[in-house]
């Protein structure tokens, strides 16, 4: 899925900046959004453009954007605080400041820093007031990287140079792998997602003089996320199964299930307890109580109405429609 997002004539001037805090905000994590003073003179065209794709279990975000700076808080932690890492890639402009934990790291073109979305943080962007800055984001959930945590937490707000050869090399795949986001299968990029991370790893590990840093329980890990990912990604999908999931990931269906069954999971199980939960959020939508409980059901990968109606009732204890009756009535109570 890709969404484009312009910061053009179709938004009033006056209302331009409050429209990119507030994307900003949703595209991400909760945080605050500065301008550059100079921004937010009358005589300066505030644009920009946010181009937000998924690739595998990563969300990427390229953007071109006028100078800001972003603040991550405590308060905006208490809000949501997943377990979410976002490396920041320079594109062309700059310098680009990213501080956590007490670091700061100052960045140009090419180069890349970490840092972790469950601490605060802070973000300036840019300093061209009139030109756009081009950037990219990488965000995906931590136990992905098969490293040890603290050494990560130890490197976030650290500048990544893009130094000859891994640096380099970490550098141009990434900037690659964004720039041809829409043409990617589904499969394609699940598996460019586990080679982003790879390369990521093995970028970081060089960073903290780690020299065997994929044992088999990080590997075994990081395999899992990327396979419940793609499963959540693809629930839509009535074809989605076992085999086919093994086969987009080219491991055996014998070691597919041998990593659910390690986590007291079946494949078949997760796929379903996705999909029920999907569906049992969109029935308690009253934005989508115009939509049929069958329908809600074909969209999140149910073939049948009659066996969704058997399995969410197995589940929740009461038939769709009772159950969207009853979040309705508590809604009403709540207001």
């Amino acid at each position: 899925m890709s969404e484009l997002v312009r910061i053009d004539e179709r938004v009033p001037a006056g209302d331009r900046i409050d429209f990119v805090r507030e994307m900003c905000r949703g595209m991400w994590v909760p945080m605050d959004i500065s301008f550059d003073r100079s921004c937010e003179r009358a005589d300066v065209d505030l644009a920009g453009e946010f181009h937000a794709s998924g690739i595998g279990a990563m969300q990427v975000v390229v953007m071109d954007i006028m100078p800001i700076t972003v603040h991550r808080t405590e308060r905006h932690i208490a809000q949501a605080a997943p377990d979410l890492l976002k490396a920041y890639l320079v594109c062309s402009g700059g310098p680009v400041v990213i501080a956590q934990g007490g670091r700061q790291a100052v960045l140009s073109a090419g180069d890349l820093a970490f840092y972790d979305t469950r601490r605060p943080y802070e973000g300036s962007l840019g300093t061209d007031p009139v030109r756009p800055m081009r950037g990219m984001t990488f965000m995906f959930p931590s136990s992905l990287l098969p490293l040890p945590p603290s050494g990560i937490s130890e490197l976030t707000a650290t500048r990544i140079p893009a130094t000859a050869g891994v640096g380099e090399l970490t550098s141009q795949f990434l900037l690659q792998l964004a720039r041809n986001v829409d043409h990617y299968t589904p499969a394609e990029a699940a598996r460019l997602s586990s080679c982003a991370l790879e390369v990521l790893a093995t970028r970081l590990a060089r960073e903290m003089d780690i020299r065997d840093w994929g044992t088999p329980e990080a590997r075994r890990h990081a395999m899992l996320t990327t396979v419940q990912g793609f499963i959540q990604q693809n629930l839509g999908d009535s074809g989605l199964s076992p085999a086919a999931v093994a086969a987009e990931h080219h491991i055996s269906l014998r070691t597919l299930h041998q990593l659910f069954h390690d986590e007291g999971l079946t494949v078949a199980g997760y796929i379903r307890a996705r999909r029920l939960e999907c569906c049992r959020r969109d029935l308690a939508d009253p934005a989508l109580g115009f939509r049929p409980a069958a329908a809600i059901a074909a969209r999140w990968g149910f073939a049948s109405a009659a066996d969704f109606s058997r399995a969410f009732r197995a589940a929740h204890g009461m038939p769709p429609a009772e159950y969207r009756r009853s979040a309705r009535v508590v809604k009403e109570l709540a207001l």
